[in-house]
């Protein structure tokens, strides 16, 4: 059940929406299926930062349900115009922080996925975020960037990508890669690796269970 909406902050980039849809999306359609590789037939899954819902709707085929939570109001408005075009049932989007995540829905699901969100966020949000989490759900499935690669070409123009995001958006990536990425996050916020994939020696597939 989804909780009566609060009032939430709206993130805005020049890119959300179709922008982000044409010119993003198809570069991550084999990121949609190493995460689909994860998770189980009939599971159900939250999208923490799920953009124009491309995961969303590429794990409706497989899951019996999934939820994007998005922090963009351009994106979720995309991302249900894409729902009533192709007329999906079993997917929700909502726009909301996932720092409040409990505020937002009673439901659990089997498994929440933060698919290239978390070095986007504060230090302090990410670590809001996962408390969040276990709110919901026990299983977690992070794909995002690998720090030991940082030093490398593949890690150098990560890093350019990045800082063209914008100075707060680098600021976090940065910190993200300081405090050891995934890995670092996972320990501090005691949560099992269960399974890694290595992508292209410059991003990671976690899967791993809250202790």
């Amino acid at each position: 059940m989804v909780k009566k909406m609060m009032d939430q902050e709206d993130k805005k980039h020049w890119y959300d929406g179709k922008i982000y849809n044409y010119l993003i999306d198809p570069a991550t359609k084999d990121t949609r299926k190493i995460i689909s590789s994860l998770i189980e037939d009939n599971a159900s899954v939250i999208d923490i930062g799920c953009g124009t819902g491309s995961l969303v709707f590429y794990l409706s085929d497989k899951c019996k349900y999934v939820m994007g939570v998005e922090l963009s109001k351009k994106m979720i408005e995309y991302s249900n115009s894409i729902k009533e075009e192709k007329i999906i049932s079993n997917v929700k989007f909502i726009h909301g922080n996932a720092e409040q995540i409990s505020e937002l829905t009673n439901e659990r699901f089997d498994y929440a996925v933060f698919s290239l969100s978390l070095h986007e966020m504060k230090s302090e949000s990410r670590v809001r975020t996962l408390e969040e989490i276990k709110k919901v759900t026990d299983r977690i499935i992070i794909y995002d960037y690998l720090v030991k690669n940082n030093t490398s070409f593949r890690g150098a123009l990560n890093s350019i990508v990045e800082f063209l995001a914008g100075k707060d958006h680098f600021y976090n990536y940065k910190t993200f890669q300081k405090e050891n990425g995934i890995f670092g996050l996972l320990e501090n916020n005691e949560f099992k690796i269960e399974k890694t994939i290595i992508d292209k020696e410059s991003y990671a597939a976690v899967k791993a269970r809250w202790k």
